[in-house]
């Protein structure tokens, strides 16, 4: 999943937009958009990588697949859900 910078701090100014509309005070706005916008930015880092691993697994099994079908999508949901929780460790 890619998101350009443009993106990331269009959703960034909709959350620090959404707290201010819900009277929630920030005490420092710029702050929390820097904040906001590194963890989106680091977060997307690691789905791209994590998106990245897995095609490549996928790629080196003995029996080709045709991406976006059935049996390929389910092996990416599987692979990409294991990789994430053992990033995670959760």
């Amino acid at each position: 999943m890619s998101f350009s910078r443009e993106r990331v701090f269009h959703l960034v100014t909709l959350i620090v937009e959404g707290l201010e509309k819900e009277e929630i005070t920030i005490p420092e706005p710029e702050k929390l958009r820097g904040r906001l916008t590194r963890v989106f930015s680091d977060e997307l880092r690691i789905l791209e990588t994590i998106d990245q691993d897995v095609r490549s697994k996928i790629g080196k099994m003995s029996k080709p697949m045709a991406e976006g079908s059935g049996e390929w999508k389910a092996l990416y949901e599987r692979f990409f859900d294991e990789e994430w929780k053992r990033r995670l460790k959760l």
